[in-house]
């Protein structure tokens, strides 16, 4: 593994330049004032998907800043192309590659090995070995806590849920928004869907309408990057309809249509592995946080769910405490 300590002879201060790179292009660097290592960001969506994306991207960059590693990312990457792109960015001398979800584990499983020197981190991952590691907030959690608001909201008792893949991730989180629905009233169903992509918005906005039209379903949450501006379009389309955001706090959007964002503190947990890499303990593990430490919590509650933001706080923070254990 690459020592820090070479890294530190040249401190230099440079201004921020984030130049993204298209579909097909190469990695390319944006200098974020450091010099303790370099960090890269791949993606098969965009950075500025108003969603999934944007929150992870801005979340390393915030971390790099605080540790003086310089950036990079390539977005809209085709899946074909995943092991290009981290064999690039390995042989382009990059000490860390970050990639935003569990999608990219085979990809990182055939590269790493590859690339002994370089570090591999997976947002939402269930993998870890001697190079590359997992971080994730707690799927369940970030679930249930989205289910206990649509479950206070509902009028219909028909809520929706709407991912990108059939994954692990995704998967957890929709047994957790079924948990925390029927926590509040047990006579609650869940309609599911899933878009295949973690981009195609139109699909999202069919789905929910669809929902509508043969469930009633009245509130919506997605965990499908872009698609999730797609589904709260299509509930916006119909009245006494509502969404729930994440991971960041989205409430400006439409304050009347969000009820409130689950916010991840991406921050928090990619500075996980930036620690240990600085310290040189990285690899090996597979980190999870949620409520207890902070990593997941409710952003701002909208206009439709103030008259219940005392009682959702009151249960969070029963999940947090430990006095509610969720089915897993």
């Amino acid at each position: 593994m690459k020592k820090i300590a070479s890294l530190l002879l040249t401190i230099l201060l440079t201004v921020c330049l984030f130049t993204g790179c298209g579909d097909n292009a190469a990695p390319g660097s944006a200098a974020s004032g450091g010099t303790a290592g370099k960090i890269a960001y791949m993606t098969n969506a965009s950075i500025n998907d108003g969603g999934w994306n944007q929150a992870c991207y801005g979340g390393m960059v915030e971390a790099a800043k605080q540790y003086n590693f310089e950036t990079a990312y390539t977005e809209n990457i085709d899946k074909a192309d995943y092991v290009t792109t981290l064999s690039d960015y390995a042989n382009m001398g990059f000490d860390l590659i970050f990639v935003p979800g569990n999608e990219y584990t085979d990809a990182i499983l055939e590269v790493a090995p590859n690339y002994p020197d370089v570090g591999f981190m997976v947002l939402n991952g269930d993998i870890c070995g001697d190079n590359y590691i997992s971080i994730k907030a707690d799927n369940v959690q970030m679930g249930f806590m989205a289910g206990v608001v649509a479950g206070l909201r509902t009028k219909t008792k028909h809520l929706g849920y709407v991912g990108a893949e059939e994954i692990t991730t995704s998967i957890d989180c929709l047994n957790g928004y079924e948990q925390g629905a029927q926590y509040i009233d047990p006579a609650i169903d869940v309609a599911s869907g899933y878009t295949g992509s973690w981009t195609d918005s139109a699909k999202g906005k069919e789905i929910a309408i669809s929902m509508i039209s043969a469930k009633d379903v009245d509130v919506f949450f997605g965990n499908a990057g872009q698609v999730d501006v797609g589904v709260r379009e299509g509930a916006a389309e119909h009245t006494d309809r509502y969404g729930i955001a994440q991971p960041s706090d989205c409430l400006q959007e439409n304050p009347n249509l969000i009820l409130t964002s689950i916010v991840t503190d991406n921050v928090a947990l990619i500075s996980l592995g930036l620690e240990d890499w600085v310290n040189g303990s990285f690899g090996g593990k597979i980190y999870s946080a949620g409520a207890a430490e902070k990593v997941l919590s409710y952003g701002a509650f909208g206009n439709n769910a103030k008259e219940f933001e005392t009682q959702a706080m009151d249960i969070y923070n029963k999940l947090a405490a430990g006095e509610i254990t969720l089915t897993r």
